[in-house]
């Protein structure tokens, strides 16, 4: 197993492990080299993401859905680096859910299609949350567009 160095309050941690992920995924192998991690280890390693144990084999099992959730928030018309900026701990809870989401394949073969998410909407666990940041950025685009002082017409 390639050695990911993580160190407590490095922001680098997460990048270097989802980087491990990815290379893992992209490889076709098995969950063997991330199941021979001892249990302390695997512990360590979910913490450092936040996440619970079980969630991360979700995450892995389900083949890292990291693309899904990113043309998820662009059919909202929402930029994942602005939701990151703005909502930290709301983007991460988007990543959690959509790594543990049971209709990742459904929702793959969906965007393959260039189905325009009408389905999406109805078995997608991260709909409301989505439809309350669009929302909230349409209503923040409005604000920003209306006259500062007062109005004579």
């Amino acid at each position: 197993m390639r050695n990911v160095s993580v160190v407590p309050g490095k922001s680098s941690r997460t990048g270097a492990f989802l980087g491990w992920i990815r290379a893992l995924v992209s490889k076709s192998a098995d969950l063997d080299e991330l199941r021979r991690v001892n249990r302390g280890e695997l512990e360590q390693i979910a913490r450092d993401l936040i996440l619970s144990p079980r969630d991360l084999y979700a995450l892995l099992e389900n083949n890292f859905p990291r693309d899904l959730l990113k043309e998820r928030l662009a059919e909202f018309e929402l930029s994942p680096a602005a939701v990151k900026a703005r909502h930290p701990d709301v983007f991460h809870d988007l990543q959690r859910v959509c790594g543990n989401c049971p209709s990742t394949k459904r929702c793959a073969g969906e965007f393959a299609q260039q189905d325009h998410g009408l389905h999406r909407s109805s078995y997608c666990p991260n709909t409301p949350t989505l439809q309350a940041l669009k929302q909230e950025n349409l209503e923040s685009n409005a604000r920003a567009s209306l006259p500062i002082g007062p109005c004579c017409c």
